[in-house]
């Protein structure tokens, strides 16, 4: 009895071998052999077709040098597969970007309101700008000075100036319209402190000079426009005619 059940369990285990590795048909029980053994690798093959065989038994020698290239569609069909480039093929190169051309801001500085609402309108309407500048409000404070002036010509100025230079006091012009030609002994930004600085210049001699407010406090504009071309800033200067001399690079 012992012996009928090993023998049956011998055989049980040959017929389940013999199943597994398809020598009773498919797992699937479809009752087909299945002569590739090893359908998986089968469905791994890339275009088996291709393949060719070198110096079997009876052909002759294969040409190498031929083989070496492949045809176009050989070779556009491996870099396909493979995402690599085939050798004796160039890759497509992408276009090089077009160079950007530089831009750069430009402002015009301590402007009147007046002045620089024109110059706005100039570049508004001449220069398609419209839109492109940004402004800048600045107030400047008054300005007192100890003042020496008007003198009659540019020669007494000049006459004034050299006594004052050998006497040790310093001095600047007076380009204001209203005091010109004129000298100034010193610039404060309050009359207090103006007529203080008169006291120590009558001390020193100087008899005929005052104090005179210079500038009362003012608003000014800075117009910039930020990121011109140079062409643009061609046009930007044109339009603006004289004033356009006052245009400059943006700190």
């Amino acid at each position: 009895m012992l012996r009928a059940l090993v023998v049956l369990l011998l055989v049980a285990n040959g017929a389940l071998w013999a199943w597994q590795s398809g020598w009773l048909g498919s797992a699937g029980g479809s009752g087909t052999t299945d002569t590739a053994r090893e359908p998986q690798r089968l469905a791994q093959q890339v275009v088996p077709e291709r393949l060719r065989l070198l110096n079997t038994p009876g052909s002759a020698p294969a040409n190498l040098a031929a083989l070496a290239d492949p045809p176009a569609a050989d070779a556009a069909l491996v870099a396909d597969i493979t995402g690599n480039t085939a050798p004796g093929t160039r890759p497509e190169r992408p276009e090089p970007p077009a160079p950007v051309e530089p831009r750069r801001c430009w402002q015009l500085a301590a402007l009147m309101p007046a002045q620089a609402d024109a110059a706005r309108r100039s570049a508004d309407t001449e220069t398609g700008l419209r839109g492109r500048s940004t402004e800048t409000a600045t107030i400047l404070p008054e300005r007192w000075i100890v003042y020496l002036g008007k003198f009659p010509n540019a020669d007494a100025l000049q006459r004034r100036r050299a006594e004052l230079r050998q006497a040790g006091i310093d001095q600047r012009e007076v380009n204001v319209p209203a005091l010109a030609p004129g000298l100034a002994l010193g610039t404060y930004s309050s009359e207090e402190a103006a007529r203080k600085a008169l006291q120590d210049a009558q001390r020193q001699g100087v008899r005929d000079a005052r104090v005179v407010q210079e500038r009362s406090e003012t608003r000014t504009i800075t117009l910039r426009w930020p990121d011109l071309t140079e062409s643009e800033h061609g046009r930007l200067q044109a339009a603006l005619g004289a004033a356009g001399r006052g245009l400059q690079a943006c700190p």
